[in-house]
Protein backbone atom coordinates (compact mmCIF):
# COMPACT_ATOMS: atom_id res chain seq x y z
CA UNK A 1 0.00 0.00 0.00
CA UNK A 2 1.55 3.43 -1.23
CA UNK A 3 2.59 5.57 1.89
CA UNK A 4 1.68 9.08 1.69
CA UNK A 5 2.34 12.41 3.64
CA UNK A 6 -0.70 14.67 4.08
CA UNK A 7 -0.03 18.34 4.30
CA UNK A 8 -3.34 20.21 5.17
CA UNK A 9 -5.40 22.13 7.76
CA UNK A 10 -8.02 19.53 9.48
CA UNK A 11 -10.69 19.97 11.66
CA UNK A 12 -11.26 21.75 13.78
CA UNK A 13 -9.28 24.64 12.15
CA UNK A 14 -12.00 26.15 10.30
CA UNK A 15 -11.51 25.90 6.62
CA UNK A 16 -13.04 24.85 3.89
CA UNK A 17 -9.77 23.09 2.99
CA UNK A 18 -10.42 21.55 6.52
CA UNK A 19 -13.40 19.62 5.76
CA UNK A 20 -12.44 19.13 2.10
CA UNK A 21 -9.61 16.99 3.38
CA UNK A 22 -11.49 15.29 6.22
CA UNK A 23 -13.73 13.76 3.75
CA UNK A 24 -10.95 13.15 1.34
CA UNK A 25 -8.74 11.27 3.29
CA UNK A 26 -11.75 8.98 4.66
CA UNK A 27 -12.20 8.27 1.49
CA UNK A 28 -8.53 7.62 0.55
CA UNK A 29 -7.85 5.01 3.94
CA UNK A 30 -8.96 1.95 2.30
CA UNK A 31 -6.62 2.34 -0.32
CA UNK A 32 -3.51 4.49 0.94
CA UNK A 33 -1.94 4.39 4.18
CA UNK A 34 -2.01 8.27 5.09
CA UNK A 35 0.24 9.89 7.87
CA UNK A 36 -1.36 13.56 8.54
CA UNK A 37 0.68 16.33 9.11
CA UNK A 38 0.20 19.56 11.42
CA UNK A 39 1.40 22.67 12.23
CA UNK A 40 0.16 24.03 15.66
CA UNK A 41 -3.26 22.60 15.70
CA UNK A 42 -3.82 18.83 16.35
CA UNK A 43 -6.67 17.22 14.24
CA UNK A 44 -9.62 16.24 16.15
CA UNK A 45 -9.21 12.91 18.37
CA UNK A 46 -11.00 10.78 15.78
CA UNK A 47 -8.17 11.71 13.06
CA UNK A 48 -5.72 11.21 15.68
CA UNK A 49 -7.29 7.40 16.46
CA UNK A 50 -7.79 6.67 12.25
CA UNK A 51 -3.88 7.79 11.16
CA UNK A 52 -0.85 8.72 12.53
CA UNK A 53 -0.22 12.03 13.38
CA UNK A 54 2.71 14.35 13.24
CA UNK A 55 3.84 18.52 13.23
CA UNK A 56 5.19 19.37 10.58
CA UNK A 57 8.54 19.80 11.75
CA UNK A 58 9.33 16.45 11.69
CA UNK A 59 8.82 15.81 7.61
CA UNK A 60 12.02 16.98 6.61
CA UNK A 61 13.76 13.90 8.77
CA UNK A 62 10.51 11.69 7.43
CA UNK A 63 10.04 12.69 3.46
CA UNK A 64 12.21 10.02 2.41
CA UNK A 65 10.38 7.38 3.45
CA UNK A 66 6.92 8.28 1.53
CA UNK A 67 6.09 7.50 -2.17
CA UNK A 68 4.61 10.90 -2.49
CA UNK A 69 4.01 14.35 -0.04
CA UNK A 70 0.86 15.69 -0.23
CA UNK A 71 0.49 19.95 0.54
CA UNK A 72 -2.34 21.55 0.64
CA UNK A 73 -2.08 25.46 -0.51
CA UNK A 74 -4.79 27.95 -0.34
CA UNK A 75 -5.20 31.46 0.93
CA UNK A 76 -5.53 31.79 4.17
CA UNK A 77 -1.69 32.54 5.90
CA UNK A 78 -2.63 31.22 9.28
CA UNK A 79 -3.17 27.58 7.65
CA UNK A 80 -0.63 27.55 4.46
CA UNK A 81 2.65 29.22 5.45
CA UNK A 82 4.16 26.62 7.21
CA UNK A 83 2.92 24.00 4.31
CA UNK A 84 3.82 26.86 1.38
CA UNK A 85 7.39 27.12 2.80
CA UNK A 86 7.94 22.90 3.28
CA UNK A 87 6.44 22.39 -0.14
CA UNK A 88 9.24 25.24 -1.70
CA UNK A 89 12.43 23.07 0.33
CA UNK A 90 10.94 19.90 -0.83
CA UNK A 91 9.14 19.76 -3.83
CA UNK A 92 6.33 16.99 -4.36
CA UNK A 93 2.53 17.21 -5.11
CA UNK A 94 1.51 20.38 -4.75
CA UNK A 95 -2.95 20.61 -4.71
CA UNK A 96 -3.75 24.24 -5.55
CA UNK A 97 -7.12 24.83 -4.30
CA UNK A 98 -6.71 29.08 -5.25
CA UNK A 99 -4.79 30.36 -8.41
CA UNK A 100 -3.72 33.36 -7.21
CA UNK A 101 -1.81 33.18 -4.12
CA UNK A 102 -1.08 36.71 -4.23
CA UNK A 103 -2.75 38.01 -0.96
CA UNK A 104 -1.37 34.70 0.81
CA UNK A 105 2.15 35.83 -0.12
CA UNK A 106 1.24 39.29 0.95
CA UNK A 107 0.18 38.13 4.40
CA UNK A 108 2.66 35.27 5.31
CA UNK A 109 5.62 36.50 3.59
CA UNK A 110 5.60 40.16 2.81
CA UNK A 111 4.33 41.46 5.88
CA UNK A 112 6.32 39.39 7.73
CA UNK A 113 9.74 40.41 6.50
CA UNK A 114 10.42 37.09 4.59
CA UNK A 115 12.02 38.59 1.46
CA UNK A 116 13.32 35.37 -0.54
CA UNK A 117 10.11 33.42 -0.70
CA UNK A 118 8.14 36.03 -1.70
CA UNK A 119 10.38 37.59 -4.18
CA UNK A 120 11.05 33.68 -5.31
CA UNK A 121 7.18 34.14 -6.37
CA UNK A 122 7.54 37.84 -8.42
CA UNK A 123 7.41 35.35 -11.86
CA UNK A 124 5.74 35.38 -14.88
CA UNK A 125 4.33 32.26 -16.53
CA UNK A 126 7.28 31.70 -18.17
CA UNK A 127 9.07 32.00 -15.00
CA UNK A 128 10.78 35.49 -15.49
CA UNK A 129 11.37 37.58 -12.68
CA UNK A 130 9.17 40.35 -12.33
CA UNK A 131 11.25 42.39 -10.44
CA UNK A 132 15.07 42.65 -10.00
CA UNK A 133 16.71 42.85 -6.13
CA UNK A 134 12.89 43.07 -3.79
CA UNK A 135 14.35 44.07 -1.18
CA UNK A 136 14.81 47.71 -2.72
CA UNK A 137 11.75 47.99 -3.63
CA UNK A 138 9.61 46.27 -0.72
CA UNK A 139 8.03 50.17 0.45
CA UNK A 140 7.03 50.33 -3.42
CA UNK A 141 5.17 46.75 -3.57
CA UNK A 142 1.42 45.90 -2.90
CA UNK A 143 -0.64 42.95 -2.77
CA UNK A 144 -1.50 41.72 -6.30
CA UNK A 145 1.89 43.08 -7.57
CA UNK A 146 1.26 43.91 -11.38
CA UNK A 147 -1.64 41.47 -11.29
CA UNK A 148 0.61 38.48 -10.67
CA UNK A 149 -1.08 35.37 -9.09
CA UNK A 150 2.14 34.60 -7.69
CA UNK A 151 1.35 30.70 -7.97
CA UNK A 152 3.53 30.08 -11.20
CA UNK A 153 6.85 29.48 -9.18
CA UNK A 154 5.42 27.19 -6.73
CA UNK A 155 3.79 25.50 -9.42
CA UNK A 156 6.93 25.33 -11.81
CA UNK A 157 8.84 23.77 -8.58
CA UNK A 158 6.63 21.26 -7.74
CA UNK A 159 6.57 17.39 -9.17
CA UNK A 160 2.33 17.52 -9.85
CA UNK A 161 0.00 19.70 -8.90
CA UNK A 162 -3.58 18.73 -8.79
CA UNK A 163 -6.45 22.15 -9.44
CA UNK A 164 -9.74 21.70 -9.64
CA UNK A 165 -10.71 23.16 -12.72
CA UNK A 166 -9.47 22.92 -16.32
CA UNK A 167 -9.58 26.69 -16.22
CA UNK A 168 -6.26 26.68 -13.71
CA UNK A 169 -4.36 24.42 -15.32
CA UNK A 170 -4.80 26.69 -18.65
CA UNK A 171 -3.28 29.29 -16.94
CA UNK A 172 0.27 27.67 -16.48
CA UNK A 173 1.77 27.56 -20.08
CA UNK A 174 3.96 24.28 -18.76
CA UNK A 175 1.50 22.31 -17.40
CA UNK A 176 2.18 18.57 -18.26
CA UNK A 177 2.70 17.58 -14.52
CA UNK A 178 -0.48 19.67 -13.85
CA UNK A 179 -3.50 17.50 -13.00
CA UNK A 180 -7.42 18.33 -12.74
CA UNK A 181 -9.24 16.32 -9.99
CA UNK A 182 -12.67 18.13 -9.52
CA UNK A 183 -13.68 19.08 -6.61
CA UNK A 184 -16.32 16.63 -4.46
CA UNK A 185 -20.10 17.76 -4.00
CA UNK A 186 -21.02 16.10 -0.42
CA UNK A 187 -23.30 17.42 2.33
CA UNK A 188 -21.48 17.23 5.83
CA UNK A 189 -25.09 17.03 7.48
CA UNK A 190 -28.62 16.92 6.72
CA UNK A 191 -30.42 18.93 8.86
CA UNK A 192 -34.20 18.01 10.37
CA UNK A 193 -37.09 19.97 9.33
CA UNK A 194 -37.42 20.95 13.65
CA UNK A 195 -33.56 22.08 13.14
CA UNK A 196 -34.24 24.53 10.27
CA UNK A 197 -37.87 25.90 11.55
CA UNK A 198 -35.18 26.33 14.80
CA UNK A 199 -32.46 28.28 12.83
CA UNK A 200 -35.20 30.37 10.66
CA UNK A 201 -36.45 30.86 14.32
CA UNK A 202 -33.32 32.30 15.41
CA UNK A 203 -32.22 34.29 12.73
CA UNK A 204 -36.11 35.91 12.20
CA UNK A 205 -36.83 34.52 8.83
CA UNK A 206 -40.10 34.43 8.03
CA UNK A 207 -41.89 31.20 6.67
CA UNK A 208 -43.07 33.20 3.79
CA UNK A 209 -40.41 34.59 2.82
CA UNK A 210 -38.26 33.69 -0.10
CA UNK A 211 -34.56 32.70 1.23
CA UNK A 212 -31.46 34.56 -1.08
CA UNK A 213 -28.42 33.48 0.70
CA UNK A 214 -24.92 33.51 0.01
CA UNK A 215 -22.68 30.93 2.44
CA UNK A 216 -19.28 31.19 3.84
CA UNK A 217 -16.93 33.91 4.65
CA UNK A 218 -18.81 37.10 3.22
CA UNK A 219 -15.64 39.13 2.08
CA UNK A 220 -16.00 41.30 -0.93
CA UNK A 221 -15.37 39.43 -4.03
CA UNK A 222 -18.23 38.12 -2.81
CA UNK A 223 -20.36 40.95 -3.78
CA UNK A 224 -22.43 41.46 -0.55
CA UNK A 225 -23.17 45.30 -1.89
CA UNK A 226 -24.52 44.15 -5.37
CA UNK A 227 -26.90 41.55 -3.80
CA UNK A 228 -27.77 44.57 -1.15
CA UNK A 229 -29.04 46.56 -3.39
CA UNK A 230 -31.05 44.11 -5.80
CA UNK A 231 -32.53 42.87 -2.41
CA UNK A 232 -33.51 45.89 -1.36
CA UNK A 233 -34.91 47.02 -4.92
CA UNK A 234 -37.13 43.11 -4.47
CA UNK A 235 -38.19 44.38 -1.39
CA UNK A 236 -39.02 48.03 -2.88
CA UNK A 237 -41.27 46.14 -5.70
CA UNK A 238 -43.16 44.21 -3.07
CA UNK A 239 -41.50 40.63 -3.54
CA UNK A 240 -41.34 38.64 -0.01
CA UNK A 241 -37.30 38.12 -0.08
CA UNK A 242 -35.05 37.69 2.57
CA UNK A 243 -31.23 37.96 2.00
CA UNK A 244 -29.01 35.83 4.39
CA UNK A 245 -24.99 36.15 4.80
CA UNK A 246 -24.59 33.14 6.28
CA UNK A 247 -20.36 33.07 7.68
CA UNK A 248 -18.24 35.34 9.43
CA UNK A 249 -18.13 38.74 8.12
CA UNK A 250 -14.73 40.11 7.00
CA UNK A 251 -13.62 43.52 8.23
CA UNK A 252 -13.45 45.63 4.86
CA UNK A 253 -17.51 44.53 4.83
CA UNK A 254 -18.28 45.06 7.98
CA UNK A 255 -19.09 48.89 7.30
CA UNK A 256 -21.81 47.36 5.13
CA UNK A 257 -23.31 45.38 7.58
CA UNK A 258 -23.49 48.35 10.21
CA UNK A 259 -25.37 49.81 7.81
CA UNK A 260 -27.83 47.36 6.76
CA UNK A 261 -28.51 46.59 10.18
CA UNK A 262 -29.16 49.93 11.34
CA UNK A 263 -31.62 50.71 8.24
CA UNK A 264 -35.49 49.76 8.00
CA UNK A 265 -34.02 46.53 5.78
CA UNK A 266 -32.79 44.84 8.80
CA UNK A 267 -35.76 42.73 8.88
CA UNK A 268 -35.55 40.87 5.69
CA UNK A 269 -31.02 41.20 5.55
CA UNK A 270 -29.31 39.37 7.87
CA UNK A 271 -25.45 38.73 8.65
CA UNK A 272 -25.41 35.61 10.63
CA UNK A 273 -21.87 35.82 12.24
CA UNK A 274 -19.88 32.77 11.88
CA UNK A 275 -22.14 29.80 12.03
CA UNK A 276 -20.89 26.26 13.55
CA UNK A 277 -21.68 23.24 11.70
CA UNK A 278 -25.08 22.63 12.43
CA UNK A 279 -26.43 26.50 11.71
CA UNK A 280 -24.28 26.24 8.53
CA UNK A 281 -26.40 23.35 6.33
CA UNK A 282 -29.32 24.29 8.24
CA UNK A 283 -28.64 27.79 6.66
CA UNK A 284 -28.08 25.47 3.62
CA UNK A 285 -31.53 23.43 3.63
CA UNK A 286 -33.38 26.67 4.06
CA UNK A 287 -32.82 28.47 1.42
CA UNK A 288 -34.71 28.27 -1.58
CA UNK A 289 -31.26 30.03 -3.95
CA UNK A 290 -27.35 30.19 -3.50
CA UNK A 291 -25.49 32.90 -4.92
CA UNK A 292 -21.83 32.36 -5.03
CA UNK A 293 -20.61 35.41 -6.93
CA UNK A 294 -16.48 35.83 -6.88
CA UNK A 295 -15.44 39.22 -8.53
CA UNK A 296 -12.80 39.14 -8.82
CA UNK A 297 -11.82 35.85 -8.96
CA UNK A 298 -9.27 34.12 -7.07
CA UNK A 299 -9.14 30.77 -9.53
CA UNK A 300 -10.12 29.16 -6.67
CA UNK A 301 -12.44 25.79 -6.64
CA UNK A 302 -15.55 26.95 -4.18
CA UNK A 303 -16.68 24.37 -0.99
CA UNK A 304 -20.26 25.87 -0.68
CA UNK A 305 -20.97 26.39 -4.35
CA UNK A 306 -20.37 22.03 -3.96
CA UNK A 307 -22.22 22.23 -0.19
CA UNK A 308 -25.10 24.20 -3.00
CA UNK A 309 -25.08 21.40 -5.75
CA UNK A 310 -25.00 18.53 -3.18
CA UNK A 311 -28.03 20.23 -1.55
CA UNK A 312 -29.66 20.05 -5.46
CA UNK A 313 -29.93 23.83 -4.78
CA UNK A 314 -30.82 26.61 -8.10
CA UNK A 315 -27.52 28.70 -7.96
CA UNK A 316 -26.83 32.05 -9.14
CA UNK A 317 -22.43 32.13 -10.06
CA UNK A 318 -19.69 35.02 -12.19
CA UNK A 319 -19.59 34.31 -15.47
CA UNK A 320 -15.82 34.48 -15.62
CA UNK A 321 -12.91 31.90 -15.22
CA UNK A 322 -13.53 28.46 -13.89
CA UNK A 323 -16.98 28.96 -13.10
CA UNK A 324 -17.92 29.09 -16.77
CA UNK A 325 -17.35 25.10 -16.80
CA UNK A 326 -20.42 24.70 -14.99
CA UNK A 327 -23.27 23.95 -17.43
CA UNK A 328 -25.96 27.00 -17.39
CA UNK A 329 -28.64 24.40 -16.86
CA UNK A 330 -26.58 23.54 -13.36
CA UNK A 331 -26.05 27.02 -12.33
CA UNK A 332 -27.19 30.86 -14.16
CA UNK A 333 -24.17 32.84 -14.63
CA UNK A 334 -23.98 36.82 -13.94
CA UNK A 335 -21.75 39.05 -15.87
CA UNK A 336 -20.16 41.50 -14.16
CA UNK A 337 -21.06 44.62 -16.34
CA UNK A 338 -22.97 48.00 -16.01
CA UNK A 339 -25.80 45.87 -16.02
CA UNK A 340 -25.14 42.92 -13.55
CA UNK A 341 -27.35 44.46 -10.73
CA UNK A 342 -30.69 44.17 -13.71
CA UNK A 343 -29.39 40.55 -14.67
CA UNK A 344 -29.53 39.42 -10.79
CA UNK A 345 -32.76 41.18 -10.07
CA UNK A 346 -33.84 39.57 -13.09
CA UNK A 347 -32.70 35.89 -12.31
CA UNK A 348 -33.96 36.23 -8.62
CA UNK A 349 -37.51 37.10 -9.84
CA UNK A 350 -38.06 34.67 -12.35
CA UNK A 351 -36.45 31.87 -9.50
CA UNK A 352 -39.07 33.04 -7.20
CA UNK A 353 -41.88 33.49 -9.27
CA UNK A 354 -41.55 29.67 -10.84
CA UNK A 355 -40.97 26.96 -8.70
CA UNK A 356 -40.89 24.74 -12.24
CA UNK A 357 -37.53 26.47 -13.21
CA UNK A 358 -36.78 26.13 -9.42
CA UNK A 359 -37.44 22.29 -9.56
CA UNK A 360 -35.64 22.07 -13.37
CA UNK A 361 -32.45 23.80 -11.66
CA UNK A 362 -32.37 21.48 -8.53
CA UNK A 363 -32.88 17.86 -10.58
CA UNK A 364 -29.96 19.22 -13.24
CA UNK A 365 -27.92 20.11 -10.26
CA UNK A 366 -28.58 16.64 -8.64
CA UNK A 367 -27.35 15.06 -11.67
CA UNK A 368 -24.13 16.52 -12.49
CA UNK A 369 -23.45 15.84 -9.08
CA UNK A 370 -23.65 12.64 -9.28
CA UNK A 371 -22.04 12.55 -12.61
CA UNK A 372 -18.94 14.59 -12.21
CA UNK A 373 -18.41 15.78 -8.21
CA UNK A 374 -19.73 12.58 -6.34
CA UNK A 375 -17.30 11.35 -3.96
CA UNK A 376 -17.14 7.96 -5.80
CA UNK A 377 -16.12 9.83 -8.77
CA UNK A 378 -13.09 12.05 -7.45
CA UNK A 379 -11.58 9.61 -5.68
CA UNK A 380 -10.22 6.73 -8.31
CA UNK A 381 -8.32 10.42 -9.78
CA UNK A 382 -6.66 10.49 -6.81
CA UNK A 383 -5.58 6.65 -6.84
CA UNK A 384 -4.79 7.30 -10.73
CA UNK A 385 -2.48 10.01 -9.65
CA UNK A 386 -0.68 8.57 -6.71
CA UNK A 387 -0.06 5.23 -9.31
CA UNK A 388 1.56 7.72 -11.56
CA UNK A 389 4.17 9.11 -9.23
CA UNK A 390 4.83 5.25 -8.33
CA UNK A 391 5.27 4.82 -12.09
CA UNK A 392 7.22 8.17 -12.30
Amino acid sequence: MSRIAWLSPLPPQKSGIANYSYWLIKALQPHLDIDLYYDTELPLPELQDEFDVYPMSELPERRETYHDVIYHLGNHSGFHKKIYQLAWKFPATVVLHDYNLSAFMHDSFYLQADWQLYDQALVNNNGEAEHKGLTGLVPQLRRNVNGLPMSYAIVNRSRKVVVHHRWVKNQFSNNDHVEVIPHFARINVSPTLDQIEKFKEKFSIKDTRFLISCLGFINRNKLPELQVQVVKKLLAQGYPVHLLFAGETSPEVRALQAEVEASEHREYITFTGYLDEADYFSALFASDVLINLRNPSMGEASGTLMHALAAAKPAIVSDNNQYKEFPDKVCWKLTHDENEAQLLCDYLTVLLSNKNVRAAMSENAANYVQSVFALEKVVPQWLRLVSQDLQD
